[in-house]
């Protein structure tokens, strides 16, 4: 919802909704004495990605005094926002969203911080200035930049690695020089270089010369490779469909209990499933609808093994016997667990196969989280292998 919000709230909202999906996007969150604590909160895992919205017309002044004026209004301001949001959300166990909504924050120990200023009205005409003023790392996003980010970094994970990347290659010593260019070429960069941008020298280790000039994002978005990748990843949205279908559930009552005041196995599942970053959404949608075709009805399950060490596990069953359907699906996530010894969370999907003339399904959502793994459990996994035949044939990964 975009009650409240001004026109560049709501756009930063609908744009966040739209990358980390509505259960970990929170608008207008309250902190200390029923104040708004920042425009936009995205907590999902460890990650708490604090977002500041300014937006203030730049006048030109004809000389310096115009940019300071505006850096002043719409990053200075934004900045210390941002700051605030920190120190308390550092201390705080949960946050109250706009709508009156508790959300949990993760465990103080796993906190990753991400802070964002979204600072418009520049027009590109301002000398834009981002980095750590001295206490953390604040990244800069303008009108230029900020629907280029959002449509390239469309997940939680893609995001936040992003955001550590450019943090990584400033702790090495690389100061991009804007000479036309913006954020959205230094994006660029990363997209067609990977996480050192092509702007450390291999053979030296050592940070190059970085002079980001205009026109870079325009002419990799055309480019043939780039419209081919998308192309690839249009089926991993099935994926983000999946999710949402899970988080209308939740909204409406149904498998979940959102007012908790404690996270509950089946949200770590949800997730488990928004930490996937885009590429490996587009393989687990794949091997999904491909699982759920009707000439694969005689194969009784599939484990894809993803990111964050997490494997997911695919079966059905009949809904009349949902007790035994969802025994199944823990027993078939143990095995995986016990013979997958890369994987230390898998998060289990029981669905209805597709069938002519029905409408609707029922689905059952597991998530089982082994860190450490005890040799003793091994003849467990054999046992259940040898008398259910679960993965009795499955090539695991070394």
């Amino acid at each position: 919802m975009d009650t409240g919000l001004t026109p560049s709230e709501a756009l930063v909202n609908r744009l966040s909704t739209s990358s980390f999906l509505r259960l970990w996007t929170h608008p207008n969150p309250v902190g200390k004495g029923g104040k708004e604590l920042c425009d936009c909160l995205v907590v999902c895992g460890p990650h708490i990605i604090i977002l500041s919205v300014k937006e203030i017309e730049y006048r030109d002044t004809g000389d310096k005094i115009g940019w300071e004026r505006w850096q002043k209004a719409a990053i200075d301001k934004s900045v210390k926002q941002i700051w605030g949001a920190e120190r308390w959300l550092r201390v705080s166990d949960r946050v109250v969203r706009g709508d009156g909504r508790e959300v949990m924050l993760p465990p103080k120990e796993d906190r990753q911080f991400h802070r964002v200023t979204i600072s418009l009205g520049g027009r590109g005409e301002v000398p834009l200035k981002w980095g750590d003023f001295g206490h953390g790392f604040v990244h800069l996003l303008d009108e230029l930049s900020l629907e280029a980010a959002f449509s390239e970094l469309t997940t939680i994970t893609d995001f936040v690695r992003y955001l550590s990347a450019v943090e990584n290659i400033f702790d090495r010593g690389v100061r991009p020089v804007f000479s036309g260019g913006g954020a959205e070429d230094l994006l660029a960069l990363y997209v067609q270089n990977g996480s050192d941008f092509g702007l450390i020298d291999p053979a030296t280790n050592h940070p190059v010369l970085a002079i980001i000039t205009e026109g870079i994002w325009a002419a990799t978005i055309k480019h043939t490779d780039y419209l081919a990748r998308n192309r690839d990843l249009e089926s991993s949205y099935a994926w983000d469909r999946l999710i949402e279908s899970y988080v209308d559930d939740l909204l409406t009552g149904g498998m979940f209990d959102m007012f908790r005041n404690e996270v509950t196995q089946n949200e770590l599942a949800l997730v488990a499933m928004a930490l996937q970053p885009r590429g490996h959404r587009a393989n687990l949608a794949d091997s999904l609808l491909e699982f759920l075709r009707p000439d694969h009805a005689r194969v009784a399950a599939r484990v894809v093994v993803a990111d964050n060490d997490t494997a997911f596990v695919f079966t059905t069953g009949d809904t009349s016997d949902r007790e035994h359907r969802s025994r199944e699906l823990f027993l078939r996530c143990f095995v995986v667990r016990g013979r997958c010894k890369s994987v230390k969370t898998i998060v289990g999907i029981a669905i209805d196969r597709p069938q002519a003339g029905k409408h609707g399904h029922s689905s059952d959502i597991l998530y089982l989280h082994m860190p450490i793994w005890d040799p003793s459990d091994d003849e467990k996994v054999k046992g259940i292998q040898s008398d259910l035949g679960y993965f009795k044939d499955t090539k695991w990964p070394a």
